[in-house]
């Protein structure tokens, strides 16, 4: 079934406009691109079916090894042609280079070119052909979707209530694929932003996309999606093995896919719900590997645990002798059981805890996000079997103080 196009009338309008330039006895190309599940095959259908009602001759199917008789009929026929190809980025390099001789050969012709592929996907051979110089050609950017539009989306695609569309909608990120996918996965389902497991469609669909990226970028966002909904570049090299360098056109393949974009420093997944299914996928013990050694190298870890909670509550300041600042580790000492299991970086966190500090404060200093601070605090909490950060804070402050007096006592047998 075929869905109403939402969201895309500026780009039906450049659709309409190059059609009728083609039925004014002009050659006219358009290049359609756009990120995963942009849905470019929908656009293009929709570019056929306006040409069929107009009247022209449509070619949807091309071989390098000959020529489509509609082309050769063209020749010697006024009459105007649409030649609509889809997913050019997969086609070989002889048939990229058989339509590019072709484009050029019958450019005096009333045929209109409708190519697409996904975005800066190909390779060389169909950046050539996209980027061609000497022929007028129109561009379609197919952008994430609207909230607006995607919510439309979801209501011609189920009769199930949208009660909780306000929190779905940031789980979709505007990608048309996703929402069709999902709705269709949950029939009789009231959608709402509470998905538990993806729908085995969404799953699906996200596993196709996969396959179709390059290795060195499936393996950029299938580590990324494991190190949590955003991630620094450096990280996944660190995990990787390779220099950051040779990640950026891994990168720029991610981000040209509307897979990821850049947040600072940092790179976010666009669509969270494509991220879970991404972590799906993996096998269990890859997904369990990569997060310890992602702990051990005391990277800024998001694990799911941590994403499906509610943040450890913070507390007010606390009422405590004044100290100075202190963003390096706390003084180890043996008043407590299990204080000396705890990492350099844990005993920071606390530190900054016992002086009041919330998880946004304490990110900013130690240069991690929250949900790093929280993931921290958690496991702090388990070592030192404590329930709260007043508790931690106390004992904290307790071992500064015992480390201090220690100090002072050797200070003056010196």
């Amino acid at each position: 079934m075929t869905w109403q196009l939402r969201g895309r009338d500026a780009q039906l309008r450049q659709v309409h406009r190059f059609l009728r330039t083609t039925e004014a006895g002009t050659a006219a190309v358009l290049h359609v691109e756009g990120g995963w599940g942009s849905g470019r095959t929908r656009l293009l259908r929709e570019v056929v079916d306006a040409a069929a009602a107009a009247g022209f001759h449509i070619v949807e199917d091309w071989s390098a090894v000959a020529e489509p008789g509609a082309l050769q009929a063209a020749s010697a026929s006024p009459g105007p042609v649409l030649v609509a190809l889809d997913d050019l980025h997969q086609a070989d390099p002889t048939t990229v280079r058989d339509l590019r001789t072709s484009l050029w050969r019958l450019r005096d012709r009333p045929i209109a070119w409708a190519l697409s592929r996904r975005r800066q996907a190909g390779g060389p051979a169909v950046d050539q052909l996209f980027g061609e110089a000497g022929l007028t050609a129109d561009l379609v950017d197919l952008q994430p979707l609207s909230t607006q539009a995607v919510a439309l989306l979801l209501a011609d695609c189920t009769s199930s209530p949208l009660a909780g569309l306000p929190g779905l909608l940031p789980a979709i990120g505007g990608n048309p694929l996703i929402a069709v996918e999902l709705a269709l996965g949950t029939p009789g389902t009231a959608l709402d932003g509470n998905i538990g497991e993806p729908p085995a469609r969404v799953q699906a669909c996200v596993r196709r996309c996969l396959t179709d990226l390059g290795d060195h970028c499936r393996q950029l966002v299938q580590v990324g999606a494991v190190l949590g909904p955003r991630f620094l570049p450096g990280d996944v090299a660190k995990l990787l093995g390779r220099s950051v360098a040779e990640l950026l056109t891994p990168v720029e393949e991610a981000i040209a896919a509307d897979l990821l974009f850049g947040d600072g420093d940092w790179l976010a997944f666009r669509q969270p719900l494509f991220r879970r299914c991404v972590r799906a996928s993996l096998p269990g013990a890859a997904r369990i590997a990569l997060e310890n050694q992602a702990a051990v190298e005391h990277l800024d870890l998001a694990v799911a645990a941590v994403d499906e909670v509610a943040e450890l509550p913070e507390t007010p300041q606390i009422d405590a002798p004044s100290l100075p600042l202190r963003i390096g580790p706390a003084k180890p000492v043996a008043a407590r059981s299990g204080w000396d299991d705890l990492s350099d970086i844990e005993r920071m966190v606390a530190s900054l805890v016992s002086q009041g500090l919330t998880n946004q404060q304490i990110a900013s200093l130690v240069f991690r996000s929250p949900h790093t601070v929280n993931y921290h605090l958690r496991r702090i909490f388990r070592k030192l079997d404590i329930r709260s950060r007043v508790e931690l804070a106390r004992l904290t402050l307790l071992h500064y103080s015992a480390s201090e007096a220690d100090e002072g006592a050797l200070d003056v047998a010196g």
